[in-house]
Formats: C-alpha cells, sequence, structure tokens
C-alpha cells in the first residue's frame, strides 16, 4: 500500500460516507507497510479483511475471482493494487459487482508504471478508460490517475450501486481531498536519474516526474 492509495480511501470515506459492512479483498498487511491498514478509516463499520493467504490484517481467506460472499452483502467493497494478480480479472471484477449492496460502492485501484512484482504473480497493467469500463455496470462511475496523461504511475476507478446528481462535485472534492492528504514527491533518486534521461531522450520523457503532482478524476458519462 502506497501513500496515495490510502489517501485515495481516505479521502473516498469522506467525501461518500461509504456504508458498511466494508469487505477489503488483498488485506494481507507486509510488515513494514504503515499505510497498509485501513481498518481505522472505518470506524463503527463491521470490516473483514480477504486475502489469498493468512496473515496480519486478513480474516478470511478467499480467492477475488470466486468470492464465497453473498450477493450484495457489502456496503462497501475494496480492492486496491491487487487486480494486476489476478489471471481472470474480468470475473474478479464480476464478483466485486456482484458482492455489493445496492446504493453501496467499490474502490478499485492498480499500478500502471511500475516494475513487475509477484504477490503471487503479476499480469496485467489498465490504462484509465479500462478502469472505467470495468466499472461499467455500475450506476455511477468515477475514474482517474496519478500523473502523466500517457504514463501515469496509478489508476483506479469509484463505481457506485445508485444514480447520483452530484458526481462531478464529489469527484472535485475527490481530488482536492486527496491531494491534501498525499503531499508526496518523487524520490531524489528519480528526480536526479530524470535528468540524464531528458538530455539523452528529449523532455517528453520527464512527464512521469514532471507531472507527478496532478491528480485527474473524470465521470464517466454514464454517471
Amino acid at each position: 500500500m502506497d501513500r496515495l492509495t490510502r489517501a485515495l480511501v481516505e479521502s473516498a470515506v469522506e467525501v461518500f460516507q461509504p456504508p458498511g459492512p466494508v469487505i477489503e479483498i488483498g488485506s494481507y498487511q507486509v510488515e513494514g507497510d504503515r499505510y497498509a491498514n485501513l481498518r481505522p478509516l472505518f470506524p463503527r463499520r463491521h470490516y473483514l479483511g480477504c486475502d489469498m493467504r493468512q496473515g496480519p490484517g486478513v480474516d478470511r481467506v478467499e480467492r477475488l475471482e470466486a468470492l464465497t460472499f453473498s450477493d450484495g452483502c457489502a456496503g462497501t467493497v475494496l480492492c486496491l493494487n491487487v487486480i494486476e494478480h489476478a489471471w481472470d480479472f474480468r470475473k474478479g471484477v464480476e464478483e466485486i459487482h456482484r458482492i455489493t449492496a445496492p446504493g453501496g460502492l467499490a474502490l478499485l485501484s492498480s499500478a500502471f508504471n511500475f516494475r513487475i512484482h509477484a504477490h503471487p504473480d503479476d499480469y496485467w497493467r489498465f490504462t484509465p478508460r479500462a478502469m472505467e469500463l470495468l466499472f461499467k455496470d455500475f450506476e455511477g462511475v468515477l475514474y482517474g490517475w496519478q500523473g502523466s496523461d500517457k504514463m501515469p504511475r496509478l489508476v483506479f476507478a469509484l463505481g457506485i450501486k445508485r444514480s447520483c446528481d452530484t458526481l462531478a462535485e464529489k469527484a472535485d472534492s475527490w481530488r482536492r481531498g486527496t491531494l491534501g492528504l498525499w503531499r508526496q514527491r518523487p524520490s531524489l533518486r528519480a528526480r536526479l536519474g530524470a535528468i540524464p534521461a531528458g538530455l539523452l531522450v528529449g523532455r517528453k520523457h520527464l512527464q512521469a516526474i514532471r507531472q507527478w503532482g496532478r491528480l485527474t478524476i473524470c465521470v464517466s458519462p454514464r454517471g
């Protein structure tokens, strides 16, 4: 879990007031990860952490593509930086939609410009438009990315199982709230490494650094 993903969740809690119970898919907390424990962000809501293996933060072993929960049992579903590890990701998204209750919401995020990482394996990268379409069955959809339009670092989508006339206002509040909580700069190593790359291959290859602080959130036309 990185700082930006946590900020997205924390701001979404303030803006959307997500209902309980909360089910997190991919809740295993790696030792030393101080951002991974999201439970305190959902006080007075029943919270169930799920992952493919037992461990810190895991209440129940589940596989995204074959969840054993009943239809519409979750007010809020979190699936953060997990979908790239699911071979049958379409089935996984269908399962997220299935267990989200009417009036509930789901938040999905995924790495884009990031190294291959195995937990236990890493299969996919999704564009912002792909994230929007993965949530096409939700009545309201917000989707977005951090960084450059051409090479974002993180992509995400929020689906709501109800119609909402104020999604544009909520998108702006979510973006501003996330940026206010995030306050992170690229590492010194990344900034220094970008200088020779820019000199050798052109300024467009510096976009990931130059547009680091840019956060874009769009409302799907179906929203």
